[in-house]
């Protein structure tokens, strides 16, 4: 499934569980997703030479902590949309509890902590979030 606005039309059960456990609210979650761009299968390299992995980018930093402390492997993040949705929504919710339940600060720092790279990301995300 390649995110597109058009797909928010039929957003996957999953996603909404998951938004709904972690206390995120669904727009959040699917704007992250489109935001994101990635797909089942999707593998992308960083130039810090980490790897972004599945539908919702997990990095290989995440996917580390997930498989130590969940028993979450890069297979099935790579590989599974829904068991990557509720990864990212529960990276999403550790984000934002870290934050002191900025919502906005918790989604910047999805992708990264750095000022310039997490302000860019913000307003990406936000800009997604109007198409639906």
């Amino acid at each position: 499934m390649i995110p597109t606005p058009e797909a928010v039309q039929n957003v996957p059960v999953c996603m909404v569980q998951a938004a709904h456990e972690y206390s995120l609210p669904v727009r959040g979650l699917v704007s992250i997703w489109l935001t994101e761009g990635g797909r089942i299968g999707t593998e992308s390299r960083n130039t810090n030479g980490t790897t972004d992995h599945g539908p919702f980018q997990i990095n290989t930093v995440w996917v580390n902590k997930l498989s130590a402390e969940f028993g979450v492997t890069q297979e099935m993040l790579t590989s599974d949309f829904c068991m990557s949705a509720r990864a990212a929504a529960y990276i999403l919710r550790y984000e934002i509890n870290q934050a002191n339940g900025s919502f906005w600060d918790g989604v910047g720092h999805y992708h990264s902590r750095t000022p310039k790279h997490k302000y860019r990301y913000i307003s990406k995300v936000y800009q997604n979030s109007l198409t639906f």
